[in-house]
């Protein structure tokens, strides 16, 4: 591990690394940036391990049950952990395939599904299953490539919201316990 105050930032280092000919220093530079980059993980881990547990009913936490797609296997791994810790009970697919078979066997009260799966469909077609299977469902689509067009699609297949990677992970459970609450409160009138 590089001693905090020898370690250079990741983006110089993925900047050098770019123009770098010389592959015996092109691979010592990824090795360095490799370093930065895992310490900065740890870093994010270790300020989000701990969550402010909030007091929610019984009720509340049966209503937490959440499929997570997306066909990242790194995103796939670190996410759910943290939205975990929040009360949620997730179940991951890295497929449009397998959040289908996963829709057709389980209940979610929630659905958080990245928009370009590389696969034959996409998030639009997760979300269209999971409205036919649970119309109360609350849906919220991920995109590291924000449009206006994928933006307008969402909005026409109601979905619930629309977040940009890489999200905040307090912003993204609080948006999913306010339309989940939202949903709650619909249902009881």
């Amino acid at each position: 591990m590089i001693p905090k105050r020898e370690q250079r930032d990741w983006r110089e280092l993925a900047r050098q690394a770019a123009g770098e000919r010389d592959p015996k220093k092109l691979l010592e530079i990824i090795e360095e940036l490799n370093a930065v980059l895992e310490e900065r993980e740890k870093q994010l881990r270790g300020r989000f391990a701990k969550p402010i547990a909030p007091s929610i009913s019984p009720q509340e936490a049966s209503d937490k049950r959440l499929l997570f797609v997306d066909d990242e296997p790194n995103i796939r791994l670190t996410l759910p952990p943290l939205i975990e810790q929040y009360g949620f009970k997730v179940k991951s697919a890295g497929t449009v395939a397998e959040a289908l078979g996963l829709i057709k066997s389980n209940q979610f009260d929630a659905l958080l599904c990245d928009i370009n799966i590389s696969e034959e469909g996409d998030g639009f077609t997760v979300v269209r299953a999971m409205r036919e299977a649970a119309p109360d469902c609350v849906t919220v689509l991920l995109t590291g490539y924000p449009g206006f067009e994928t933006a307008l699609r969402a909005i026409h297949s109601e979905v619930d919201d629309y977040v940009v990677k890489p999200a905040d992970i307090g912003i993204l459970v609080s948006t999913l316990e306010r339309k989940l609450s939202a949903r709650r409160m619909g249902r009881r009138e």
